[in-house]
């Protein structure tokens, strides 16, 4: 034997076993992936069902509705035609069904708003939102509150707004008002903020609300109500 030569002290189908091991593994890994593909895993959502949805694919507020709504993170309401009849999609006659809020501000957690108003432009708006509240009354929705997801720095809670005015249909900020408004309760020592009267531009009517406090942080609220009759 030359010193090149090594002396086998083991079978040769000990050799085979790491190959064989391999195999095992690589139909394992195809049988479960196909297993799960069946499943749905990897393939597009379902599409809901009527109970989760409308007949017309408009948020419906039963308990699958609900359950929907917490999967999807989408709440769709169709105001363009009226009155909106609360029945129809699962809510009481007079009261508030609130969605969300979504934990500590946590983005990944936003709902989507999306209402539709039947008006110019877009004729709707789709709103990111941690929480939002419909009210109910006399069987109709009467408005929708919904508080945006993201916390602003007070000029920049003004810039933002400022920019959706003419989508909304708002009056140009005062801005020269809201600054002496917020000067004053800073002074004081007040939490501060200002309020945009609604626009109907949309075939709906959006209001917002800025609310600061004296960090200088605010949050956005959109007040949301059917088209006046």
């Amino acid at each position: 034997m030359t010193p090149f030569d090594v002396k086998r002290n083991r079978p040769r189908w000990v050799g085979w076993i790491p190959a064989a091991v391999l195999v095992l593994i690589v139909a394992g890994v195809g049988i479960t992936s196909a297993v799960l593909v069946g499943n749905g895993l990897g393939g597009p959502a379902p599409a809901p069902t009527v109970g989760e949805v409308t007949e017309l694919n408009w948020s419906s507020f039963t308990d699958d509705g609900l359950a929907y709504i917490e999967r999807s993170r989408d709440v769709r309401i169709d105001l363009s035609r009226l009155p909106t009849d609360a029945a129809s999609l699962a809510l009481a006659a007079d009261g508030t069904t609130t969605i969300g809020p979504s934990e500590n501000f946590d983005t990944d957690n936003d709902y989507y708003l999306i209402v539709n108003g039947g008006g110019e432009g877009f004729g709707g708006k789709r709103f990111t939102v941690s929480q939002l509240d419909i009210t109910t009354s006399g069987g109709e929705i009467s408005h929708i509150v919904a508080q945006s997801s993201e916390i602003l720095p007070f000029r920049l809670a003004v810039n933002t707004l400022g920019a959706e005015a003419a989508e909304f249909g708002w009056q140009p900020l005062d801005t020269d008002a809201i600054f002496a408004d917020v000067n004053r309760s800073v002074a004081a020592g007040e939490p501060f903020g200002f309020t945009v009267a609604p626009g109907q531009r949309l075939g709906m009517g959006v209001a917002a609300s800025a609310n600061c406090g004296q960090s200088g942080s605010c949050t956005v609220e959109y007040d949301i109500t059917p088209a006046v009759r």
